[in-house]
C-alpha cells in the first residue's frame, strides 16, 4: 500500500509540473531566462524522481511485491540517465542551437534527445500508474 501512495505523490507531482511549471515557464520568461530556469530545474526533478524510485524500489521489496520493486529499479534508472545523459546533451545542443538557430540537423538531433528525455520520465510516470492501478484493484 504504501508503494502505491509513493507512486501517487510521484504521479500528482507530475502532472503539477506538466500543467503548471511547464506551461508559466514558457508563457512568462524570455527564452534566455526560460532556459536558464529550466537548466536549474530539470537536474533538480531528475534527481527528486531518482529518489522516488528508489523509495518504490524498497517499498516494493520490503512488501514482497518484486514486480513494484522492478517498477521502482527502473525508474531510478531512467531518471538517471535523463540527469547524467540526456540532460548534458540536450544543454550542449541548445547551446549549439543558439550559435547555428537555422541547423536543421541540430534540431533535429535536440528534437530527438528531448523527445528521448519527455519518454524517459514518461515511463516512470507509466510504471507509478501501474503500481496504483494494480493496487487499487487488489483493494477494491
Amino acid at each position: 500500500m504504501i508503494t502505491a501512495v509513493i507512486a501517487a505523490a510521484w504521479l500528482g507531482a507530475m502532472t503539477v509540473f506538466v500543467s503548471t511549471v511547464s506551461p508559466t515557464v514558457f508563457q512568462t520568461l524570455e527564452m534566455p531566462d526560460a532556459s536558464r530556469f529550466l537548466r536549474a530545474y530539470f537536474p533538480k526533478l531528475f534527481r527528486l524522481e531518482i529518489g522516488v524510485g528508489v523509495a518504490i524500489t524498497v517499498a516494493g521489496f520490503a512488501a514482497q511485491n518484486i514486480l513494484f520493486g522492478a517498477i521502482g529499479m527502473a525508474m531510478a534508472v531512467l531518471a538517471a540517465s535523463n540527469l547524467w545523459i540526456l540532460t548534458d546533451r540536450i544543454n550542449q545542443i541548445a547551446d549549439r542551437l543558439q550559435e547555428e538557430p537555422d541547423n536543421r540537423q541540430l534540431k533535429r538531433q535536440f528534437g530527438l534527445s528531448h523527445g528521448a528525455s519527455a519518454a524517459l520520465f514518461g515511463l516512470g510516470g507509466l510504471g507509478c500508474l501501474w503500481i496504483v492501478g494494480q493496487t487499487l484493484w487488489e483493494i477494491l
